[in-house]
């Protein structure tokens, strides 16, 4: 049976996708982890707070699991990449792009030797305050590497570091800057949105555990410590939503100057202009054709908007760009939901900062805070991928954008269906079972550590006796 390229270039990115958006649950945990450790274990040692410790050796256990299965997620990511985009890894390896591949192992080596030091060599250390600076090392190394990753897509939304126009005309890298692809048009805004919301999510992940563990909880002092983890990611959620706000506005401006054709695709403009409605949600069924229909019309909203953030309230259309250059128009939607998203999130922790630092009260006895924690985590990791996705499909038809598209990249071979089938299906068991796992070991620590001071006493009694 003969099976067209197209639908195995559709299966490519099908894959790719759903990889990535499982790879991504894990980062945002095992940052997530890597933050609330490092935090804990200091006020454990600043404030003598067994609670603090408590914690901080519990999840130090937890983030062994979730580090690990992200790091085979991580390779499976990179075979992935080769495997489905040959051409992109062809044009990676002859630009200054695969430097910053380079980078992101070293990131990931300094995480894991400190992680190995901090889990379990911690009474070879000096003092209190040497291991806990492992911690710090742990978590640059988990930030920078998920930095290093976003500089490789803010290249793929803005690429430099080559002679464009040449590679397009005739194939050939020419030119090549090998620290460009460090830094583009696009870098500061993407790092500065994205490592926020992902930091967030994580925290979120987590807090939505604390809850649930301390609803279930019958231990006076286990409650207490996880209403201390509590404090730590929500005073930090308060801080994120705040810069992941501020950064999502920031974007506005570099869409509008380097990707046009994407900011007009989410907003769905079919026409440029200065007095531009903001549509939210509608469609647009006979595109290029007609007008957009449907959805909540505010008549003149969207130019109103662009003048705050950017001081201009003119705005690109979609009939200034060729329809083959068109990135699926249902991207309005999914940009309208994480908008609306991002809004709900916030007022939860406009909520949360009304009553902890303006009112006084007992956030963390309170019922809307307690029963809403657990659907916030559930909702900030859909948020999450909604936004990845937008972002991601927004730039299509290209891969790299208006240099390389996904069709030229892709790998049209049939015989990868069958693996790639395999793939998805181990995805599938494998996330679920490991934070099964990370459950399990989590509950089991207190007997765990229960049983090594009763192994240590007794082999100090033989000691003695002999």
């Amino acid at each position: 049976m003969t099976i067209d390229p197209g639908t195995v270039v559709n299966f490519d990115r099908f894959l790719f996708a759903f990889t990535i958006a499982t790879h991504i649950i894990l980062v945002c945990t095992t940052i997530g982890l890597a933050v609330v450790i490092s935090i804990a274990e200091f006020l454990s040692i600043r404030k003598k707070d067994k609670h603090y410790e408590a914690l901080w050796k519990r999840l130090s256990k937890v983030l062994v699991i979730s580090f690990g299965v992200g790091t085979a997620s991580g390779i499976v990511m990179a075979v992935e990449i080769l495997m489905l985009f040959p051409g992109f890894m062809t044009l990676v390896s002859q630009t200054g792009v695969i430097a910053i591949f380079y980078a992101e192992i070293f990131a990931f080596f300094l995480e894991t030797i400190a992680l190995v030091m901090y889990v379990y060599f911690p009474n070879r250390l000096n003092s209190k305050y040497a291991h806990w600076s492992l911690s710090l090392v742990i978590l640059v190394g988990t930030l920078f590497s998920a930095v290093f990753i976003l500089m490789v897509n803010a290249w793929m939304n803005t690429p430099n570091g080559f002679d464009i126009a040449a590679y397009i005309q005739s194939g050939t890298v020419t030119g090549v800057n090998a620290w460009a692809p460090f830094s583009t048009a696009s870098t500061f805004s993407e790092e500065a949105h994205a490592i926020p919301t992902v930091v967030l999510t994580g925290l979120m992940i987590i807090a939505g555990f604390f809850t649930w563990f301390r609803m279930k909880s019958k231990d006076g002092e286990e409650k207490q410590m996880l209403t201390k983890g509590l404090k730590i990611t929500t005073a930090l959620g308060i801080v994120l939503i705040v810069v992941s706000v501020l950064s999502g506005m920031n974007e506005i401006t570099t869409l509008l100057h380097d990707q046009p054709l994407k900011y007009a695709a989410l907003e769905m403009n079919p026409n440029p202009g200065s007095n531009l409605p903001e549509r939210l949600f509608g469609s647009w069924p006979n595109a290029p054709f007609g007008q957009p229909t449907g959805g909540i019309l505010i008549p003149g909203g969207q130019s109103l908007l662009l003048q705050l953030e950017t001081g201009n309230s003119s705005g690109p259309g979609l009939s200034q760009f060729p329809n083959a250059n068109w990135p699926p128009l249902w991207i309005h939607v999914t940009f309208d939901l994480m908008v609306i998203g991002g809004i709900i999130l916030g007022l939860f922790f406009f909520y949360c900062f009304l009553c902890w630092w303006i009112l006084r009260r007992n956030l963390f006895a309170s019922r809307i805070f307690t029963y809403a924690s657990i659907p916030v985590m559930i909702f900030s990791l859909i948020l999450l991928e909604d936004g990845f996705v937008t972002a991601e499909v927004g730039r299509q038809p290209w891969i790299v954008y208006n240099v390389l598209t996904v069709q030229q990249a892709a790998n049209t071979d049939p015989t990868i269906l069958v693996p790639g089938i395999i793939i998805v299906v181990f995805y599938a068991m494998v996330v679920p079972l490991t934070y099964y796992f990370m459950v399990r070991i989590y509950r089991s620590y207190p007997s765990t550590e229960k049983s090594e001071e009763t192994a240590e006493e007794t082999q100090g009694d033989k000691g003695a006796g002999q």
